[in-house]
């Protein structure tokens, strides 16, 4: 495990600024729409149960 992760840490070394910095927004933005997608298909059952079903 512990030479995957320094493998892992040099990988991102070589890669450019830019690369970096997008891999890190997309580290957060990702995980953050998909809640908000969830929040919203809450908001329209709890609306329109009729429309949204979950199982």
């Amino acid at each position: 495990m512990a030479v995957t992760v320094y493998e892992m840490m040099g990988f991102f070394a070589v890669l450019d600024p830019l690369i970096k910095g997008f891999i890190q927004v997309a580290l957060v933005i990702g995980p953050l729409s998909l809640v908000g997608v969830i929040l919203l298909l809450r908001k329209i059952e709890k609306d329109h149960p009729e429309r949204i079903r979950w199982k």
